[in-house]
């Protein structure tokens, strides 16, 4: 099984924030003047509509790339939270801005190096989605010191490379999953291979 921080990280699962759409076509006064006006707020929560619709603001799916991976399913955002952050989440504030979308967990997308809340972190792209990790220029030391089992062999979208346990690394453990060597990724074909509260997607 890999470890919790690894499987967290999985969790990459969602869809965009809301408010991107263009408004619909008015036949009032303010749509002949060009103008138009705002509906009113009541609060900062997404639209989880119009997240549904689009995957343009970085909360794609797990099911947006062509890995199968176990992934948390989900009826409510409180079902998604890491263990021992009761109090802390889900919460409106990244890291803990979870989402759940079509029963599945969605982790929050970071937005620049400064949400990422880790020692020497930054947000990097990787695999469609923006998350906190730890980059490295293929020293393994600063891995190392995060965990034994971390390694410099994680390649982000933009070709940088980041810290993370692949999973040929020793003491890297798939569990009832397989390894993609290509992306160190544990893997699923089925959800028998998952746990229970989970999905493979």
């Amino acid at each position: 099984m890999r470890p919790a921080a690894v499987r967290l990280t999985l969790v990459l699962l969602g869809s965009a924030c809301g408010g991107d759409r263009e408004p619909p076509a008015s036949d009032d006064a303010s749509a002949s003047t060009g103008t138009t006006t705002a509906p009113a707020s009541t609060s900062s929560a997404p639209d989880l509509g119009a997240a549904q619709e689009s995957s343009d603001s970085g909360w794609p799916l797990p099911t947006d790339d062509d890995l199968l991976q176990c992934v948390h399913t989900c009826e409510f955002p409180a079902d998604c939270c890491p263990p021992n952050t009761a109090g802390q989440c889900p919460s409106p504030a990244f890291p803990y801005n979870f989402m759940c979308l079509e029963g599945l967990c969605v982790a929050p997308p970071c937005t620049s190096d400064d949400a990422c809340t880790g020692a020497g972190e930054a947000c990097r792209v990787i695999r469609g989605a923006s998350r906190c990790v730890t980059p490295c220029d293929g020293d393994d030391a600063p891995c190392t010191a995060i965990a034994a089992e971390q390694t410099c062999a994680g390649v982000a979208d933009d070709q940088t490379l980041f810290c993370m346990a692949h999973c040929t690394s020793a003491g890297v453990f798939c569990g009832n999953e397989i390894c993609d060597e290509a992306t160190g990724e544990c893997v699923c074909t089925s959800v028998g291979m998952c746990q229970v509260t989970e999905d493979c997607v």
